[in-house]
């Protein structure tokens, strides 16, 4: 019996890891930044030149690319997200591995039970986007330097199968650059630590890989940055400096954290990795790793936007040592007995609490956070936010898209449209053009990504105040979206015409 209840962590780790990332995996509509992660080059435009077109490394396409061959239309949200959600679990699987070989099995649960509801990773990992395969990749390097580390049989294929999956990370985002703190310190060690071999031999056997990996990289991403479009430039200009492009809105990392992790999270996790700080000396190695992505994209980068995942990683690490640290505290206070007790119910209760509420905001959508508001417990969360700019990823968000596509489709409109909903979702959908003055169609979504509910532009205003919809879809007995048409012309134009 004791052996079974033992288990009973690692059962719910597995559970709450697939639970929150397959479950109604399908219910969303594709989402804006989605869309540009598949495979839809323009007509007679090479594989190559779209990969060049794009803003990121290009293995999301290839992902895409390949399940093109299940789904040539893309009409299946669900096996679409599905490589990229179980690279999401496996990606925790190869964390809890990996922090179980460096720290124990105890450090290695708390951190992957955080790790695996937080919501950053549940969100990332329920969309079609790199961030999963970066992870992944990610951490088995940092696993095999592990391996190449401690265990004999791997001390010279693990270097290279780390290097390996090192520049499939970077293949991937650039945002795999962010562990090579950790990563110098283990391949540091293992060259201090293995000097049975001689030092040419340990120098020829990192040089050999990373020359490999250097020239695999600089393959592709040379051309790339030689013949860089202006609008990824201008992307990248604008995400870094907050400089140019129409977007007024406020950043803030700690609202974006607050939006993936309400209620306790925002609190949670400081306290957590403040209590690791006893730990320094087995610590500083993830300390270095978590400031190395802080700095870069708290410092120095205007929007950071969800990339703060890539120091969350080794926050998660940090904040399962501070668990262990309140731990020892309650031993201390009241005694062994009453300490381990209190530890037990009192980590159930926190892990439930947390897995509860992530899937509260990504698998239930009665109603869809964060768009709508819902109650949890004695708490409101969710709701309008127009002032900041919020990424919204991997959130239930069902508008009927599909079906307002068909229904556009097959009337007879001048060509333009207009829409409340950001326009990296309408139009993948949407056959028209985007032009409020000339539109035609105007597609009001109920609750959208934007928060512009109502749109407060005049002309739409108005017609919606004193026309009724042409067409209005529903879902669960609710409005979702509803398609109003309009004769072309600014307000004015509307109110001279006698409208």
């Amino acid at each position: 019996m004791k052996k079974v209840l033992s288990l009973l962590p690692i059962l719910f780790l597995i559970f709450i890891t697939i639970w929150l990332r397959i479950v109604n995996l399908g219910y969303a509509d594709y989402q804006g930044d989605e869309i540009k992660a598949l495979w839809r080059p323009a007509e007679g435009q090479s594989g190559i030149d779209f990969l060049y077109m794009q803003k990121k490394g290009p293995t999301e396409f290839f992902v895409t690319y390949l399940f093109r061959y299940f789904d040539p239309t893309f009409s299946n949200e669900f096996l679409q997200r599905l490589p990229f959600a179980l690279a999401g679990i496996l990606s925790i699987y190869f964390f809890y591995r990996l922090i179980s070989k460096l720290y124990g099995k105890k450090i290695a649960l708390y951190g992957t039970l955080l790790f695996s509801i937080n919501g950053i990773f549940v969100g990332l990992y329920r969309i079609i986007q790199y961030q999963p395969f970066v992870i992944l990749f990610s951490i088995l390097t940092l696993y095999f330097f592990t391996l190449a580390l401690q265990e004999e049989r791997w001390k010279i294929t693990g270097i290279y199968a780390g290097v390996f999956f090192w520049t499939a990370a970077l293949f991937s985002h650039y945002d795999g650059v962010f562990i090579a703190p950790f990563a110098i310190y283990l391949l540091i060690r293992w060259y201090k630590e293995n000097s049975d071999l001689t030092a040419g031999m340990r120098l020829r056997h990192l040089l050999i890989p990373f020359g490999i990996g250097g020239l695999l990289l600089g393959a592709y991403f040379v051309p790339y940055l030689l013949q860089l479009p202006d609008n990824i430039f201008a992307y990248w200009s604008k995400r870094v400096t907050g400089q140019g492009g129409t977007d007024t809105r406020m950043t803030s990392s700690i609202l974006n954290f607050d939006l993936y992790n309400p209620i306790l999270g925002i609190y949670l996790y400081p306290v957590l990795v403040a209590f690791s700080l006893p730990k320094f000396k087995v610590t500083w190695p993830l300390i270095l790793w978590f400031i190395l992505p802080w700095a870069i994209m708290e410092l120095a980068i205007f929007d950071p936007g969800t990339h703060i995942y890539t120091y969350l990683i080794p926050a998660m690490i940090m904040a399962a040592f501070g668990l262990e640290t309140i731990e020892e505290l309650v031993v201390k206070v009241v005694g062994a007995a009453w300490g381990q007790r209190l530890n037990v119910v009192g980590l159930t209760l926190l892990f439930l609490f947390l897995a509860g509420i992530s899937h509260l905001i990504f698998i239930d959508h009665t109603p869809e956070y964060p768009y709508e508001e819902r109650g949890i417990l004695i708490w409101m969360i969710g709701g309008e936010n127009e002032d900041y700019k919020l990424w919204n990823f991997g959130f239930p968000y069902y508008r009927r898209w599909e079906d307002i596509q068909e229904y556009i489709s097959n009337q007879e409109g001048n060509g333009y449209y207009a829409t409340n909903e950001s326009t990296s979702i309408s139009v993948y959908y949407v056959p028209d053009r985007y032009w409020v003055e000339r539109a035609g169609f105007y597609v009001y979504i109920k609750n959208p990504q934007t928060y512009r509910d109502p749109d407060r532009r005049e002309k739409i205003r108005f017609w919606m105040a004193n026309y009724a919809p042409e067409k209005v879809f529903e879902y669960n007995g609710k409005t979702v979206a509803e398609i109003y048409y309009m004769p072309e012309g600014s307000l004015e134009a509307l109110k001279a015409a006698g409208y």
